[in-house]
């Protein structure tokens, strides 16, 4: 039973973002899977099948594997999804999935108590190395947009309004990583209740109890809170539809952490904006530089911005009281390219040695 886990952690390191094998890995996988599910999980594909083709291929009872499977889909190891009037079952990877799944609902619970300090554990010695170590980011940075916050006129692919327009169904679930930092004694006083999900995994969450449905309007709104807040927006880092954006803290997401404290400069894409401060208008407050993410402001007689560091997240221009701060567009030569999800899926299989 023990090697299952060991097997099980090879089999989800071989994803897109992987699993890498340590102490608090396998630990991870002990809390998640009984050794019945572990033993289960080794057998499930990572694409969607139907009860019927699953029962085919393990050789196991249509009714007695689908027992099995709903209870771990309801503990968010499984991934369920209806297509064309089936049900079909995958397991769930690292990210987006079981390192979540357990936070989503906004309770520290038993299961969340023990596997927040892992997770923090793991984060520093490894897996903020499977996010950051790597030429192909999973996250980027979306801009807040024009009729989001009154400022900036920005492309589609960095427009977050445009972004939502092809999504039919919107969930919103509790913050992950101030999640985890509450179960270590840290965190902050941001709101949680802001982990934006879309379609088949936002219905998935909210069919098993880890997420509520909002429309459209409530996904904006907390959107411009969230910009209020002084939160960056993320979501993944390819084109196509968006099934996920975070509203991420520098204190608690591990994606902006494993920057600024791991030092991983590809933790995460920046955006092609970059923040330009008036200095006929600056008043050299502070508020830009307190409230950048990156530390990418610093303030003398006036707000600096080192465009270096700059993530282009657009946080720190809502709140500057002299209208000091706009977010342009960067050069030609330094725009970030987006690739397709196929494209993208590829190449980090490929910078992992798996293809």
């Amino acid at each position: 039973m023990e090697d299952n886990y060991l097997k099980l952690c090879e089999k989800l390191d071989k994803l897109p973002i992987g699993f890498p094998e340590s102490e608090e890995a396998i630990e991870i996988l002990k809390v998640l899977f009984t050794p019945e599910e572990a033993a289960l999980a080794l057998r499930l594909p990572v694409m969607p099948k139907s009860i019927e083709e699953l029962a085919d291929e393990l050789g196991e009872d249509k009714d007695q594997l689908k027992e099995k499977l709903d209870t771990m889909a309801d503990k968010g190891t499984v991934f369920t999804v209806e297509r064309k009037g089936k049900l079909l079952y995958r397991l769930l990877p690292s990210v987006v999935g079981f390192s979540e799944t357990p936070f989503w609902p906004g309770k520290i619970d038993e299961r969340a108590e023990k596997l927040g300090p892992l997770w923090t554990k793991y984060w520093k010695e490894k897996f903020s190395y499977e996010i950051g170590d790597r030429d192909q980011s999973m996250m980027r940075v979306v801009p807040i947009d024009r009729s989001l916050s009154g400022n900036s006129t920005v492309t589609p692919f960095e427009d977050l309004a445009k972004l939502l327009e092809p999504v039919k169904y919107f969930a919103v679930a509790h913050c992950p990583c101030r999640q985890y930092a509450k179960t270590v004694g840290k965190g902050c006083d941001h709101t949680t209740e802001n982990c934006l999900h879309f379609d088949s995994m936002g219905q998935y969450i909210v069919e098993h109890g880890m997420a509520r449905e909002i429309t459209r309007e409530e996904t904006l709104d907390i959107l411009r809170k969230s910009n209020e807040e002084g939160l960056v927006h993320m979501t993944e880092n390819h084109q196509g539809k968006v099934t996920t954006i975070c509203n991420c803290c520098s204190c608690c997401c591990v994606f902006i952490r494993t920057l600024t404290e791991i030092g991983l400069p590809n933790a995460f894409k920046r955006s092609n904006y970059v923040s330009k401060i008036d200095p006929e208008l600056c008043t050299a407050c502070e508020t830009c530089a307190e409230r950048c993410p990156v530390k990418a402001i610093t303030v003398d007689d006036i707000a600096v911005v080192d465009e270096a560091k700059c993530i282009g997240c657009g946080v720190c221009y809502p709140s500057c009281p002299s209208d000091a701060i706009t977010l342009e567009r960067r050069p030609e030569e330094e725009l970030v390219e987006i690739a397709d999800r196929n494209t993208w899926a590829m190449n980090v299989l490929k910078e992992k040695g798996l293809i």
